[in-house]
């Protein structure tokens, strides 16, 4: 048989629905093995107004900035990072815990993901990354005279983790 839906029952069902894509109920679940209800709500509360309060400006200007390059699966890692002023310094054991650069100068990449620029690696430079918070190799592109941005540049730089080596015929 055939219930009318209530607009109570729609009500609730929209809150639950907005308890879980907030991360709300995953967080109550979490607290759920160490207190009751009452105390999971309080709990709860005490630490979303912290994390509001603890919030950083270039934090969130971080975030914003790979959710405009489409970057969304970084933002999870910013989450663990803490960013600083002091961070964009030089790290004082450079180059020991540099990573070894993954391309070599004359490789050809191109762009991951993409169908626009690709060319060869003519340098590269260690460099801090504000959407990663962290330091990292960037890359010196000529860009192949067949690629789209090659109607107005001669060369381009980006991320190691935004470039592939290229397969195939392009260059």
């Amino acid at each position: 048989m055939l219930r009318p839906v209530c607009h109570k029952t729609d009500e609730h069902r929209s809150y639950l629905q907005a308890l879980d894509d907030f991360g709300i109920a995953e967080l109550l679940a979490k607290l759920s093995d160490n207190c009751q209800q009452q105390e999971q709500e309080t709990l709860a509360a005490l630490l979303i107004s912290q994390l509001t309060q603890s919030l950083d400006a270039e934090l969130i200007a971080n975030y914003l900035s790979g959710m405009a390059l489409n970057r969304q699966n970084l933002l999870p890692r910013l989450i663990n990072q803490k960013f600083s002023a002091s961070s964009v310094d030089l790290p004082d054991d450079f180059p020991n815990t540099a990573k070894t650069p993954r391309f070599l100068y004359g490789d050809k990449l191109r762009w991951i993901g993409s169908d626009t620029d690709w060319g060869t690696a003519i340098g590269r430079f260690y460099s801090f990354a504000p959407h990663l918070c962290c330091w990292t190799w960037c890359y010196l592109i000529w860009l192949s005279k067949d690629s789209p941005s090659a109607a107005w540049t001669s060369a381009d730089i980006a991320w190691e983790q935004d470039l592939e080596p290229v397969e195939g015929s392009l260059l």
